[in-house]
């Protein structure tokens, strides 16, 4: 069925929301472990990356021209003012009165508006992608389908999912836990490890050990392995039957990956910290850097992703999106586009966040037998009550 995917914005209202209740979510279970702290942000001894110590994150919500209203959100879980900044100050005043025939049109706008800058990563991108979220969102209540369902003629309606992360303080409060979800239907979890390989072999041992049922697991070193530490964990993880080993080296090291992914061991995966199409290429093209494709939708949006599975599948390579930090609103879109991906791999699911919002947040996505179900709603399938979330909310 065809449907009318043309817009014009009249306005984009940005809401920086947080959550400090939440403070320890993200990596409980190395509570008494961290090498520095402010009010806001924390970092863990083995990891280079800074994590929030509670959940924040950016919503948008658009208006078109017509009436119809959408909601986005980016995974900006580090500063989220700042993309509200951008959407508020630079982002919106573009776009808004523009006639679009297709979001896309709107991202290529966008993204030439600054690409002669460098503007090709970072907070602008990650603002462009929560307000393509959120025309996507739009365009699907107006039309009466949902996201999904604009995207490919018949998206999957079921969407099996693994754990993101299992977070508890001690290894057998680990265990009772992945045991606790097993007992749902949930079929695979993914554990994040430092660059120390034996310290995470042994972690990875007594989780097998303690919750033989699972069927899945997956391996996350947040890019900090040295190379050939790397080469040795590919190995190791694939003698314990990992699915894949993500994020093994830095960031920028195309060369080292491709030397990796030659290596005989668990399959790589990575992607997470890519924006757009134009990023990837080199990445998927002969000698290739990775086995799995993971894309984060709070950051390339709905329109790039569509885009960058599309050069994922032509160069054969599956892709499973990454999840992040983010609240109904990401995670939803996630969904939707897990949804037109590849079945071959579980998607990733941050237990405890889609539901941060509590009533303030209607959503019809429903968690059973360790999947996800496609909601026959318009959109993304969540509706938001304003007033209820302006408890969250930090700036507007």
């Amino acid at each position: 069925m065809p449907y009318d995917t043309s817009f014009a914005i009249r306005t984009v209202q940005p809401l920086h929301i947080a959550f400090p209740e939440s403070a320890g979510y993200w990596e409980g279970y190395r509570a008494g472990e961290t090498s520095l702290q402010t009010d806001r942000f924390e970092f863990k001894p083995g990891w280079q990356t800074v994590y929030a110590r509670y959940v924040e994150t950016p919503l948008v919500k658009v208006t078109f021209t017509d009436g119809s209203t959408g909601w986005g959100e980016a995974n900006c879980g580090i500063g989220p003012e700042v993309a509200c900044l951008l959407l508020e100050g630079v982002i919106g005043p573009m776009a808004a009165g523009r006639e679009f025939v297709h979001p896309v049109q709107l991202w290529d706008f966008l993204y030439d508006a600054q690409r002669g800058r460098g503007y090709s990563a970072g907070y602008y991108l990650d603002a462009l992608a929560a307000l393509d979220i959120a025309v996507w969102d739009a365009l699907g209540k107006r039309e009466g389908a949902p996201v999904a369902a604009m995207l490919v003629p018949a998206p999957r309606a079921s969407i099996p999912v693994y754990l993101s992360g299992v977070r508890k303080p001690s290894l057998k409060e680990r265990a009772e836990s992945l045991n606790k979800w097993i007992d749902t239907g949930l079929r695979g979890a993914k554990i994040f490890l430092t660059g120390d390989i034996d310290a995470g072999l042994k972690e990875l041992d007594g989780l097998q050990a303690a919750a033989p049922r699972l069927e899945r697991w997956m391996v996350d070193t947040l890019w900090m392995c040295a190379f050939s530490d790397a080469a040795r964990a590919k190995k190791e993880f694939a003698a314990r039957g990992t699915v894949f080993f993500e994020c093994p080296l830095q960031p920028e090291d195309l060369a080292g990956h491709r030397a990796l992914a030659a290596l005989p061991g668990a399959p790589i995966a990575l992607g997470e910290h890519f924006r757009t199409h134009y990023q990837i290429g080199e990445w998927l093209a002969a000698p290739r850097a990775l086995d799995v494709y993971q894309p984060d939708i709070g950051r390339t949006g709905i329109s790039d992703y569509v885009r960058q599975l599309d050069a994922s599948n032509a160069a054969g390579i599956p892709v499973t999106p990454h999840m992040g930090t983010g609240v109904s609103i990401f995670q939803a879109a996630t969904l939707h586009c897990a949804g037109i991906a590849s079945a071959a791999y579980l998607q990733e699911f941050q237990g405890g966040l889609s539901d941060k919002l509590g009533k303030a947040s209607d959503s019809a996505w429903s968690y059973r037998d360790g999947a996800f179900v496609l909601p026959d709603r318009p959109g993304l399938g969540v509706e938001l009550d304003e007033a209820g979330i302006e408890r969250f909310v930090v700036r507007r």
